[in-house]
């Protein structure tokens, strides 16, 4: 099992900084941000973008960014830019987009879920097309592009890790015909099985190896080191709906089962929070020394 873990359940930017940092210390293989504009936001590839400066090894992306933010011709620059920076660290993982009042609240259209689809879709085209050739043309129905000259191209070849992050039918049935792997932030667990024999299902439709494709998961985790905490959180705290809690050695046992199920990286949304302040000191170190390692 990979483990990322979600640096921007923190605020301000050395609080970011200072957290990816410390997340690849312990070990974990990437950091991801959210893609949003509204509240207490910095904007997304800029960040990304400053941490790669600040790290050396961790990988960085998203969860996930949202196609509607950016043409997608200028977004295939974007992610070769933060690539080179990086020295080939970079993620690009996509989404349709979802969130009505950012469109609105930034002054974008907001079209039906339908057109954000075939949006997408279109996009995945044309960011293919310019990581690849070395002059792309294209006319499609959102988007024309003459004579474009994308350079440098990504470090990675033929581009960094595509993944798309859905739990939708049509987006999972694209992920798994042109992706590198779906990333699942809204399905309850319960519901895993379901989603990873579906996703079995297009792979084997469109004659694509398992093995090659990466189905990860985001959750928050809550670590315990006593029963009393357990009956305290189910009195004061509605934090049961869908993230792991339990004693260290249980949600280790948790994390195997959905290896076993089919999960191949875990993405930490975050540990301990509401209530970190109440329970474990470190949950990070703990959860690397006793849960990933």
């Amino acid at each position: 099992m990979k483990y990322g873990y979600h640096v921007r359940s923190v605020s301000s930017y050395p609080e970011i900084r200072d957290l990816t940092l410390k997340v690849e210390r312990l070990g974990f293989e990437s950091a991801h941000v959210n893609d949003h504009l509204l509240d207490n936001h910095l904007e997304a590839m800029m960040l990304t973008s400053a941490l790669a400066v600040e790290t050396s090894k961790i990988k960085l992306g998203h969860i996930v960014l949202c196609n509607s933010f950016r043409n997608p011709a200028y977004l295939a620059k974007m992610v070769c830019t933060l690539d080179n920076i990086s020295n080939g660290r970079a993620f690009f993982w996509l989404g349709a987009g979802w969130h009505e009042a950012e469109y609105k609240g930034y002054g974008y259209p907001f079209p039906s879920a339908t057109q954000r689809v075939d949006e997408l879709e279109e996009s995945l085209i044309i960011c293919k097309k310019l990581f690849t050739e070395r002059k792309s043309d294209f006319e499609g129905k959102f988007w024309k592009l003459e004579k474009n000259r994308n350079f440098p191209k990504s470090v990675q070849k033929p581009y960094p890790q595509l993944v798309l992050g859905t739990s939708g039918k049509r987006m999972m049935d694209i992920a798994c015909r042109e992706a590198d792997g779906i990333n699942f932030n809204d399905v309850k667990p319960d519901k895993l099985p379901e989603y990873i024999n579906k996703v079995k299902s297009n792979l084997k439709k469109y004659n694509r190896d398992i093995s090659e494709f990466e189905i990860s998961y985001c959750s928050t985790i809550t670590l315990l080191d006593s029963h009393q905490e357990m009956d305290k959180l189910m009195v004061k705290y509605n934090v049961f709906g869908t993230q792991y809690i339990g004693f260290p050695d249980d949600v280790k046992e948790e994390m195997d089962n959905l290896e076993e199920l089919g999960i191949d990286k875990m993405i930490l949304w975050e540990i301990n929070k509401p209530v970190r302040a109440e329970l474990i000191k470190d949950p990070i170190e703990t959860f690397v020394n006793k849960v990933m390692n």
